[in-house]
């Protein structure tokens, strides 16, 4: 039986999610409930505590949900992330579990050590169609066997995924409702992957385009978050609306998504710190924009 404490922390779970992430309220409650679940020992012991896909536009928050919810619950280095676009030969599977008896693969060398433990697999739509078979046998019965021999069993863990599958068409029916977007979605998910794979993975989220409102909240995230971090190591900035606007304006990307925001806000930051350490020795001050040179300086 749960404490009362480790209830009221996963009961924060959806609230910290909400706080961190922009534009995609109507997945998080979804997904907190998937590991709410799974920590409260209330899912069958044949597979994972918990499973599910996360599709949509690239740059929406579908590794980012994962990440957030992975050091809420679990603290630091219990995600273990692959890129599945690396996994398309026909060797992926011994890679991943070993080429013989003296090699545990990707995955025995990831589950080294550590319990409970989240994996994520990106881009599963590039995955080569063994690996695909090889998610099956991680999802049900829970575990698989590595080429040493060994069993790594992921019945203490969850595996999420993620997938691009779905972008266009829900960059294509922007103006469309959510209801009609996350049905064409998981129409095309259906399409491209396989049926006894899906029916494993009991949550499918459906991640939307971020809005040009939702790409400006997530500005001001990132910019606080780059503020705090560069004040951390020694250079307090101060923002100025018109250097915020430079940053929307350089880093918005309808297709991309927050992504290039992100390192949009990074690069123009730090960049500017330098260009004020180089010129007066000061590297704290307020930031505003620089039409002539269209950048960012710094003002001690």
């Amino acid at each position: 039986m749960a404490n009362a404490a480790h209830i009221a922390h996963l009961r924060g779970l959806e609230s910290h999610l909400r706080t961190h992430l922009r534009g995609q309220d109507h997945v998080l409650a979804r997904a907190a409930a998937v590991f709410t679940r799974g920590e409260l020992g209330l899912v069958r012991a044949d597979g994972p505590r918990g499973a599910f896909l996360a599709v949509g536009p690239t740059g929406t928050g579908k590794t980012e949900l994962v990440l957030l919810a992975a050091r809420y619950l679990f603290g630091e280095d219990r995600v273990r992330r692959f890129d599945l676009s690396e996994y398309q030969r026909a060797d992926a599977v011994e890679r991943l579990l070993g080429s013989d008896a003296s090699d545990p693969g990707a995955i025995g060398r990831a589950a080294f050590g550590v319990s409970p433990r989240v994996w994520l697999f990106d881009e599963l739509e590039k995955a080569h169609p063994k690996v695909l078979d090889l998610f099956i046998q991680m999802l049900e019965p829970g575990h698989v066997t590595l080429a040493n021999g060994e069993t790594v069993s992921l019945r203490p863990d969850y595996v999420a995924f993620t997938s691009n599958l779905g972008a266009n068409e829900s960059m294509r029916m922007a103006n469309s409702s959510p209801a009609s977007v996350e049905q064409a979605v998981l129409r095309r998910v259906a399409e491209s992957l396989r049926p006894e794979l899906l029916a494993r993975v009991p949550d499918k989220l459906v991640f939307a385009r971020l809005a040009p409102e939702v790409q400006r909240e997530i500005a001001e995230l990132h910019l606080a978050n780059e503020v705090a971090r560069l004040k951390s190591v020694g250079f307090d900035l101060e923002v100025s609306r018109e250097a915020l606007e430079f940053l929307i304006r350089e880093g918005f990307h309808p297709q991309l998504g927050a992504r290039p925001l992100r390192q949009t806000i990074e690069r123009q930051l730090q960049d500017a710190v330098v260009r004020g350490l180089f010129s007066s020795g000061a590297g704290t001050g307020r930031l505003v924009f620089d039409a002539k040179f269209n950048s960012l300086r710094l003002h001690p």
